[in-house]
């Protein structure tokens, strides 16, 4: 994708996105270096060497953990260094999975909410920093004044003060968000707002109201229009009946016994209500193209400043629970959308999400623009246990740069 064509369609999308705040005007910038394209072929021996063994030792895993498939895709230095589907998308079955099979992302989906945000407070559309409450009157705490204090920015990191998982069972009940977010209120607080991070996926979710209101179009349609379609995530959707009807699609396991292992089920509504929290559904290689953006190499969709913004730590976690696979790493922190770790001096943004027998964890480095992600159709442990090994190779190696 040439610069000029990522600034024409930055400004077709802009006319789209914020035709209700026409009197905002935001040039494109200019883009600095071009991303190589994932067509290129890496020809440095070091690294083919590698991606040969790590091939090999993720296959032989999901084999070992009786996973019947999953998708893996990498990057590094703005190019798309390898990505590749292993197994089957469903168990019984010889239907192959490849780098365009769509798995759901679970709660990776949290960091497009931010993502999508960042580029609304780039355009002046919303600020980090104003309460929710101006946004979004029906949204309102069991504090007035803390309702009148809780800023963007509080949604996105999960320390708006709400207990958590607050209304949760209600977001898998199928409730509409315009049904959920008034009952906010009704929960006692645990903290102030910034002090105490609680996992949330209702509140989460009032993100997606917040844009609807400043905004011309739900939110499902601005991820398509500002993020799927522009940076050519052809596979990528954020409803039930777009999964439903790609043919190309891992089916959802769960384990049953120890003679029959991970079975298939069906693929659940679960979360379509929320998409900001769990509804988006993409492929490996969707999932490239979203980490070259992650990683800097789009600026023209969103500035290194702003994503900077976004991986900034708001919250510190202090237990080994998100960093219990990174040898030494004791305690991690959450940014708006994104879980941050000290890895030894270098900086790792991740998430993981599970959903409705679908298993996903992406994870990258931003200051070293190395990148990984993983989609599997199963409920396991085993990207946690890949992805840290893929770090610290490059910097054994020195292969970083």
């Amino acid at each position: 994708m040439t610069r000029l064509f990522i600034a024409l369609l930055f400004l077709i999308y802009a006319c789209v996105l914020f035709n209700a705040c026409t009197d905002i005007q935001s040039e494109p910038r200019k883009t600095e270096t071009t991303p190589k394209t994932p067509e290129e072929p890496v020809t440095d021996d070091e690294l083919t060497a590698y991606l040969e063994k790590f091939e090999q030792n993720f296959l032989e895993g999901l084999k070992e953990k009786k996973i019947p498939g999953g998708a893996v895709v990498l990057v590094k230095d703005g190019q798309v260094i390898y990505q590749k589907g292993f197994g089957v998308k469903e168990a019984g079955t010889s239907d192959p999975v490849d780098e365009r099979t769509v798995f759901r992302l679970g709660s990776v989906s949290k960091g497009f909410a931010s993502v999508l945000t960042g580029i609304l407070v780039e355009n002046g559309v919303l600020e980090w920093d104003e309460p929710v409450s101006s946004y979004l009157e029906e949204f309102k705490l069991n504090d007035p004044a803390q309702t009148e204090r809780v800023q963007i920015k509080h949604l996105l990191s999960h320390t708006t003060g709400l207990p958590r998982h607050a209304y949760t069972n209600l977001v898998e009940d199928g409730l509409s968000l315009d049904r959920i977010i008034p009952r906010l209120k009704e929960v006692p607080l645990i903290s102030k707002e910034g002090e105490q991070i609680a996992y949330q996926n209702a509140a989460y979710s009032a993100i997606e109201k917040v844009i609807e209101t400043r905004t011309a179009d739900d939110f499902k349609t601005l991820l398509r229009n500002a993020l799927f379609g522009p940076l050519d995530m052809e596979h990528a959707s954020a409803s039930y009946d777009s999964i439903r009807t790609t043919v190309n699609k891992a089916l959802p396991h769960v384990y049953y016994s120890r003679s029959r292992g991970r079975v298939p089920i069906s693929i659940s509504k679960k979360y379509y209500n929320a998409v900001s929290s769990g509804g988006i559904n993409a492929s490996a290689s969707d999932m490239g193209k979203w980490l070259l953006l992650l990683t800097g190499n789009t600026p023209d969709f969103i500035s290194p400043e702003t994503l900077e913004q976004i991986y900034k730590p708001i919250a510190t976690i202090n237990n080994r629970r998100y960093s219990r696979y990174w040898p030494g790493v004791n305690r991690s922190h959450y940014a708006m959308g994104w879980r941050v770790l000290d890895n030894h001096g270098q900086k790792i943004v991740y998430h993981g999400g599970y959903v409705n027998g679908y298993r996903s964890e992406i994870a990258f480095a931003p200051e070293e623009g190395i990148g990984i992600c993983v989609l599997i159709n199963s409920n396991s442990g085993f990207p946690l246990e890949v992805i840290p090994g893929f770090f610290e190779n490059f910097r054994e190696s020195g292969n970083m740069k």
